[in-house]
């Protein structure tokens, strides 16, 4: 690679699937929700294992810019990408790809969410600087997991593992077949039960170059924003002007799925990778990090001092503490903080961004609830 990598940390987006913890003002990856530090600063510490300080930037809404700043000090201020809107991942990265363009022409940059948990670190580092070196020729590289169970709150990928690209730096390289959407259970048991299917983690990296092409090939109208963009970042009256009329779309759906496969890298990693997406997936997370602080043997998750009857597989996270008893349930979430209560099955957590929608469309007592 000719020029350093670089590291873009996603952290715009607002988590309502973990509504009432989660909020439009403090969202998730700004939260202590695995140890003392937050989702954010675990996605710092990870990319400053890969490069220094300068190299690190971060994407977030503008209403959280000052958050980012106080979380992450040692990172340059002009490294802090705010986005005047909400316009999704399509638009958010573009935004980031001209900007880096303007700094760094042609330099690799991966992108990494603030909101996923990663374990396996040293895997990370391995498979993003392998990743790195299939960019720099020009592929669109993505490193994807093995899946953990049939998710169905997930995108997929399959990969065509009979054809297997050169190794990078002695990782081995697939070529994708497809990308799937979100799944229903039967076909999700059936993707899990396969060698050939992973969870699309979003774990991009390209050269911001090639990204913008892929732009002008497939949103051609954002990317002419963009390029306006471009010209005036020392506008923000422009910035906002264009950002805001962008196309409203994610990464996946406005550009990835329109490229054609033989231009795709995969890179199948074993990353003990989530999204933490649900509460469900909370869970899940805590009993791998936790089990035996908090976990009982029929897997129920408190961290207040409970009493457990006949009741399994409860997850119950109170802002207070009070003493819980649970008697005759199973697979509840259980979420209190100083002002909502949440109480859903298990298996219904991805819903819970529907108390969300409610609550905007709602009288003005109930979004504050926001």
């Amino acid at each position: 690679m000719k020029s350093p990598l670089q590291i873009l940390i996603l952290a715009g987006g607002v988590g309502t699937r973990l509504w009432p913890m989660s909020r439009k003002k403090l969202p998730k990856q700004f939260q202590p929700l695995i140890g003392r530090q937050t989702l954010f600063q675990l996605a710092i510490s990870r990319a400053r294992k890969i490069t220094g300080p300068k190299n690190i930037f971060v994407a977030t809404n503008e209403q959280f810019s000052k958050t980012v700043k106080k979380q992450a000090p040692a990172l340059p201020a002009k490294n802090v990408i705010s986005e005047p809107a909400f316009r999704d991942t399509a638009t958010c990265l573009g935004f980031a790809a001209a900007i880096l363009e303007k700094r760094n022409p042609g330099g690799v940059f991966a992108v990494v969410y603030a909101d996923h948990l990663i374990r396996e670190e040293a895997e990370f580092i391995r498979k993003i600087r392998a990743a790195a070196e299939i960019a720099s020729s020009g592929k669109l590289a993505i490193i994807e997991v093995e899946s953990q169970f049939p998710a169905t709150q997930l995108g997929w990928v399959e990969v065509a593992l009979s054809r297997e690209l050169k190794k990078s730096r002695g990782e081995r390289v697939f070529e994708l077949k497809k990308f799937i959407e979100k799944p229903d259970l039967l076909r999700a048991k059936k993707f899990h039960r396969s060698k050939n299917f992973f969870w699309n983690t979003g774990l991009y990296v390209w050269r911001s170059d090639v990204l913008l092409s892929k732009f002008q090939a497939h949103l051609p109208k954002t990317f002419a924003r963009l390029m306006k963009i471009s010209k005036n970042l020392n506008s923000p009256r422009i910035i906002k002007k264009e950002y805001s009329a962008c196309e409203k779309i994610s990464i996946d759906f406005g550009i990835m799925e329109k490229v054609p496969p033989r231009e795709i890298a995969i890179l199948p990693a074993k990353l003990g990778w989530s999204d933490v997406g649900t509460w469900e997936s909370l869970k899940l997370v805590l009993e791998q990090h936790r089990r035996n602080e908090l976990s009982d043997a029929d897997e129920n998750l408190i961290e207040n001092d409970f009493l457990a009857i006949d009741s399994t597989g409860n997850f119950v996270k109170l802002d207070s503490k009070k003493f819980v008893a649970l008697v005759g349930v199973k697979n509840l979430i259980v979420v209190e903080t100083k002002d909502a209560l949440l109480i859903c099955q298990k298996s219904k957590s991805g819903e819970v961004k529907k108390v969300v929608q409610n609550l905007e469309n709602g009288v003005e007592q109930r979004r504050k609830l926001l």
